[in-house]
């Protein structure tokens, strides 16, 4: 196979170079322990870049009954590991952008952080096989796509399984795990791109008996950056041993680890138009007339000694039991450990008096350490001949959580040569938080009918918060510390209707609760307050299409949170009454024919403050639409394989974000933006040879808005071509 590999390769990269240069010219379900044997040892990828919308398959999250999407109350969404492979789509973000509704950012204060449905940073939980590890602005890193089996989002408010923190959704990680009933397989993945962008993964699934299979998967990326002095690494190595003794028992073992430093970009200083030497207003605009200056995009402002590194450990014990034919049960048994480390100068404010860039300095350290206990049992009965399935389930989780952080002196540097320096002393205060947590909820799903199902559940939580203080001297700060036990209760009922095997309708409303400022991390003395409160309700329609073999959903949301408290600095807060957003969604994919594949979806999110006054600086943001929010985010996609009878494959993608705002106050525009992608791919039996070209446009734009840094905008990569090979054996 090795030979023939080598003898295609001219030919596959002849027809690969021969399909992008005339684009480019025209353009200038299977359970995740028992994948086929097929699916293991070829790489058969065309045709699922243009993903189905999954609605025959069975989502994993917030499913104990073991329903199919169709028939969920409520929005979730599938990418799966082929559609991510085919499409190049090689980190989480990249991948998770690609559903209806969603935007991502790659700040380094706040790594892959997400919004949706009107809400951002922690309102948007991100979670690993099921297990939510806490405020996603702290404890998030970017991942790679090469360990996972596949990516659940789910809408709305998911309180019922995953706790406080989700007033928009969870963002589901589920990574690969053994398989047994097959012989040894192996894989390997290896790329190269622009900026010295460099990947490579190798993955094992290995039978040790007729009852035991182990599987070990290793990903490494590094970069050089596109912006000065930007390096980056992420090592990411995943490891698990499934036992299956009888067919209803099953335990597996698992261990996931993360190694990674970030780029060091933290921005492009926002300067006057008079003080640019090539101003540009079509990225970011302000009500001051500040804009980017095209001839610093390149240039990095922070310190030669910089930091945003990080080391976690998950390590998991999960057995599934079919106790009897009605009752089942599984359990997780679980340990995280992490260390990050944040020494930047993270600030970069031009200052017309001196015609210089003022930076700060800011340090931050984590030492944290979760574990705990979930427990489902899942029994399934009749209620006057009615079949009912009721779900309990109980969990305890604990965290302790050390930051130290300071504020040393910062300095000034040439808006045009920046001179990095150091970044100086480390005066640290700690702040340890303890948090104790037991969770109890009940999930029930009634069949009315064959056709008409009901839903309900309700969830309790105990949360003892114990938060610590101390200045630089190591004294207890009694005034800004405090004890405080949470008591939330959350609901959720829903109903969906079958009219047929290929179309159904559902309601759905819920509601769970948040810490005043999202993140129960940075909760202090002055911040001694209840849990806010969230509902949603929505309603939406699911089908399958005869015409063109085609899946479509719909979807209408209105969600509320109230009470809430956001983050406006570093260590403040403001009280900004009540956020509400609603919206439609819609998603979609088609094949007109046997090789052609289309699909896309669009999100429309009207989204507001209410009541919400700035104490810091007495802005009344009342009305203000929340940073980070589009109106419309768009994406479609198309796929054509089998071209002129060979193994060829191109396809791409369009995605649209429009107008979002900076900062609180709406004084800050990032103005919308449009990318191509576009791939072609020559398939073997057992490899692919990809080549992707993405933001083919070389679009100049800012994704994503730091909101704790307004003066200042981070631009995404210019055009970059990547070449890849996946091979299978």
């Amino acid at each position: 196979m090795t030979i023939t590999i080598a003898q295609g390769a001219g030919q596959a990269l002849l027809f690969l170079t021969c399909a992008f240069t005339a684009t480019t010219q025209a353009a200038e379900d299977a359970d995740i322990f028992e994948l086929s044997l097929d699916e293991l040892l070829n790489v058969t990828l065309s045709g699922s870049a243009v993903r189905d919308l999954n609605l025959e398959t069975t989502p994993i999250s917030a499913n104990p009954f073991n329903l199919s999407a169709l028939n969920l109350p409520f929005s979730i969404d599938v990418i799966e590991r082929k559609t991510m492979r085919a499409r190049g789509l090689t980190t989480v973000t990249g991948a998770v952008e690609n559903l209806v509704g969603v935007i991502s950012g790659e700040s380094p204060a706040e790594p892959s952080s997400f919004a949706m449905r009107g809400y951002i940073r922690d309102s948007v939980s991100v979670v690993r096989d099921g297990i939510k590890l806490g405020p996603a602005s702290m404890t998030m890193r970017p991942h790679n796509t090469f360990n996972l089996q596949q990516i659940e989002v789910i809408k709305g408010p998911a309180t019922l399984q995953f706790g406080q923190g989700t007033a928009s959704g969870v963002i589901n990680m589920i990574t690969r795990k053994p398989q047994l009933d097959a012989p040894v397989s192996s894989e390997a993945f290896v790329s190269q791109s622009r900026f010295d962008t460099r990947e490579w993964g190798v993955g094992l699934n290995m039978p040790v008996s007729a009852s035991t299979a182990a599987r070990v998967d290793v990903n490494k990326t590094q970069s050089d950056g596109w912006v000065a002095q930007t390096q980056s690494h992420s090592l990411n190595a995943t490891a698990s041993l499934l036992w299956q003794p009888r067919t209803d028992l099953r335990w597996l073992v698992s261990f996931d680890y993360l190694e990674d430093d970030l780029p060091a970009y933290w921005g492009t200083p926002l300067v006057p138009v008079d003080a640019a030497r090539d101003p540009n207003s079509d990225i970011v605009t302000s009500t001051d007339d500040r804009v980017l200056d095209l001839q610093t995009r390149y240039l990095n402002y922070n310190v030669a000694d910089s930091r945003s590194d990080s080391e976690h450990l998950w390590s998991r014990l999960s057995v599934n039991w079919q106790l009897t034919e009605a009752l089942s049960l599984s359990n997780t048994l679980f340990h995280f450990k992490a260390d990050r480390a944040w020494q930047n100068a993270e600030s970069y404010v031009f200052n017309p008096a001196s015609g210089q860039v003022d930076r700060d300095r800011f340090f931050v350290f984590h030492d944290h350490t979760f574990y705990g206990n979930k427990l489902e049992m899942v029994y399934h009965h009749k209620i006057a001949n009615m079949p009912h399935q009721l779900a309990f389930g109980a969990e305890f989780k604990a965290t302790d959580f050390s930051r130290e952080r300071g504020f040393p002196d910062g300095d000034s540097v040439s808006l045009f040569a920046p001179v990095a320096g150091q970044f100086g002393p480390l005066d640290k205060h700690l702040s340890p938080t303890d948090i104790r947590q037991w969770g109890i909820y009940l999930n029930n799903a009634l069949s009315v009918t064959p056709d008409w199902r009901l839903f309900g559940g309700l969830r309790r939580d105990h949360i003892r918060l114990d938060r610590d203080n101390y200045d630089v001297s190591g004294a207890f700060l009694a005034d800004e510390s405090f004890a405080r036990t949470f008591t939330p209760l959350a609901y959720q009922l829903g109903t969906s209707y079958q009219f047929s095997e290929s179309l159904s309708a559902y309601a759905h409303w819920s509601t769970g609760h948040d810490p005043v400022g999202s993140n129960i991390y940075l909760v202090n003395a002055n911040e001694n307050f209840d849990f806010t409160d969230i509902r949603q309700y929505e309603f939406g329609i699911k089908t399958m299409l005869s015409a063109w073999q085609s899946e479509l959903t719909v979807s209408w949301f209105d969600i509320a949170r109230r009470n809430i408290l956001l983050l406006t600095s570093h260590d403040t807060v403001g009280n900004s009454g009540t956020h509400v957003a609603h919206g439609l969604e819609l998603a979609i994919t088609s094949q007109p024919t046997e090789h052609f594949r289309l699909g896309g979806n669009i999100a429309y999110t009207d989204a507001s403050y209410r009541s919400f006054v700035d104490p810091d600086f007495g802005v009344n943001a009342s009305g203000h639409t929340p940073p980070n929010v589009p109106e419309i985010v768009a994406n479609a996609w198309f796929s054509w394989d089998q071209i002129m009878g060979l193994p060829l494959e191109i396809g791409g993608g369009v995605r649209h974000v429009s107008d979002r705002y900076g900062n609180f106050q709406n004084s800050v525009t990032f103005a919308r933006y449009e990318t191509v992608t576009l791939f072609a791919a020559y398939q073997f039996e057992h490899a692919r040879l990809n080549l992707n070209v993405r933001n083919l446009l070389n679009e100049t734009y800012a994704p994503w808005a730091d909101i704790f840094y307004p003066a200042q905008a981070a631009i995404a990569a210019p055009r970059t071509v990547e070449l890849s090979l996946h091979i299978n054996y």
